[in-house]
C-alpha cells in the first residue's frame, strides 16, 4: 500500500498580493522618514550653527571696529583738540573701549574660523593692548605743555596701529563670512536637495492611492479609512518636511542682509574715520607748522561720499532675526518619527481585516 501525497495548500494569490503591498508600503514608509529626517536636520543644523556662531560673530567684528574708530576719536578730541583732560584722554574714549573689548569676547566665544580665526582674535587683543598703551603716553605727554609734540607723536602712532587692528578685524570678518556662506550654500541648503525627500513621500502618497484603488475594487468597498489616514499624514509629512526649504531661504536672506549692512557700516567707520584724522591733523599742524607737510598728507584721510545713512541698528535685528527663525526647528524633527510611525500603524490596521478575510483561501 502506497501513502498518499500530501499536497501543500494553496495560498490566496490575493493574500500574497496584499502582504506585499504592505511590506511595499511600510518600507517606503521607513525610507521616507529617513530622507525627511536627514535633510531637515540638515538644514537645521547649518541654520543653528550660523545663528549660534557665524551671525554673531560677524555683527560683533563690525561693532568692534565701531566702538575702536569711535574711541580714538573720543581720544583725538580730548587730547588734540583740548578737551579736558581728566582720568585719562576722557570718559567717551573709556567707555568705547571698554565696549570694543567686550565685543571681542563675544566674538572670540562665537568664532566659526576655527583655529586661524582664534589666533587672529588673540591678535587683535595683543595689538589693542598695545594701543591703548600709546594713548596712555599721549595723554600723560599733554599734560605737560612742553611734551605735547611728543604726545601728538603718540597719537599718530596710534593712529597707524589702530589702522592695523581695523584691517585685522576685516580679514577676520571675511574668514567669519565664508565660515557662513559654507552653511548658507552647501548639500542641505541646496534646493535640488528636496527631490531626494520629496520622491520618497511622492512615492508613498501614490502607492498608498493605488493601493487603496485596488482594495476598492477587490473587496467591493468605497474606501479604507486607516489607509486614508495614511495618507493624510502623508501630506501631513510633506508640509512638515518643505520647513527646511523655508529655513534654507531664510539663510539666505540673513547673508544677503550682510551684504546690506556692510555698505552702511563701511560708510560710518570711514565718516568717524575721517574726522579722527581731521582733528589728528589740526594737532599735528599746532605742533609744527613748517615741516610736517607730508606728516600731514599721510594722517589725513578723504572725505567719505555723501549718504543717507542707513538704520544699522534694526538692519542687524533683522539678520539676527532671520537666522534665528531659519534655526527654530519647530519639533518637527520629533513630529516626523511620530507621523511617520502613525502611517506604519494606520498601514498595519488597515490591511488587517482584508488579510484575516482572505486566511488560506486559494482564489
Amino acid at each position: 500500500m502506497t501513502a498518499a501525497a500530501h499536497t501543500p495548500p494553496l495560498v490566496s494569490t490575493t493574500r500574497q498580493t496584499l502582504v506585499r503591498l504592505r511590506g511595499w508600503l511600510l518600507g517606503v514608509t521607513a525610507v521616507t522618514l529617513a530622507t525627511s529626517l536627514a535633510i531637515f536636520l540638515g538644514v537645521a543644523g547649518n541654520a543653528d550653527v550660523a545663528a549660534d556662531r557665524s551671525v554673531p560673530a560677524i555683527l560683533a567684528s563690525y561693532d568692534a571696529q565701531d566702538a575702536l574708530r569711535n574711541a580714538h576719536l573720543a581720544a583725538v578730541r580730548n587730547l588734540a583738540e583740548g578737551g579736558e583732560v581728566l582720568g585719562g584722554p576722557g570718559v567717551d574714549y573709556q567707555r568705547q573701549i571698554a565696549g570694543a573689548g567686550q565685543y571681542l569676547t563675544l566674538l572670540a566665544e562665537n568664532n566659526a574660523a576655527g583655529d586661524e580665526g582664534t589666533q587672529a582674535i588673540q591678535t587683535i587683543e595683543a595689538l589693542l593692548v598695545t594701543y591703548t598703551g600709546l594713548i596712555g603716553q599721549a595723554d600723560a605727554r599733554y599734560r605737560d605743555a612742553g611734551l605735547r609734540a611728543l604726545g601728538v607723536a603718540a597719537l599718530r602712532d596710534a593712529a597707524s596701529l589702530l589702522d592695523d587692528i581695523l584691517d585685522r578685524l576685516e580679514r577676520l570678518r571675511g574668514k567669519q563670512l565664508r565660515a557662513l556662506d559654507n552653511q548658507v550654500n552647501n548639500f542641505w541648503t541646496n534646493k535640488l536637495t528636496a527631490a531626494f525627500w520629496l520622491l520618497p513621500l511622492v512615492g508613498l502618497g501614490v502607492l498608498l492611492v493605488r493601493t487603496q484603488t485596488y482594495l476598492s475594487r477587490r473587496f467591493r468597498r468605497t474606501v479604507n479609512v486607516p489607509l486614508l489616514l495614511a495618507t493624510a499624514a502623508t501630506v501631513g509629512m510633506v508640509a512638515l518636511t518643505s520647513l527646511s526649504l523655508g529655513a534654507a531661504s531664510q539663510l539666505d536672506r540673513a547673508r544677503e542682509g550682510v551684504e546690506v549692512v556692510h555698505g552702511s557700516r563701511q560708510w560710518q567707520l570711514e565718516d568717524v574715520r575721517f574726522r579722527a584724522a581731521d582733528g589728528l591733523v589740526g594737532a599735528v599742524r599746532e605742533q609744527c607748522r613748517t615741516a610736517c607737510a607730508d606728516t600731514i598728507a599721510d594722517i589725513g584721510a578723504p572725505s567719505p561720499s555723501a549718504r543717507q545713512r542707513g538704520t544699522v541698528i534694526s538692519a542687524d535685528a533683522a539678520i539676527t532675526a532671520d537666522a534665528v527663525d531659519a534655526a527654530d526647528s519647530r519639533s518637527v524633527e520629533l513630529a516626523l518619527p511620530l507621523l511617520a510611525l502613525g502611517i506604519a500603524v494606520l498601514v498595519l490596521a488597515g490591511f488587517r481585516p482584508r488579510l484575516a478575510e482572505y486566511g488560506e483561501r486559494s482564489t
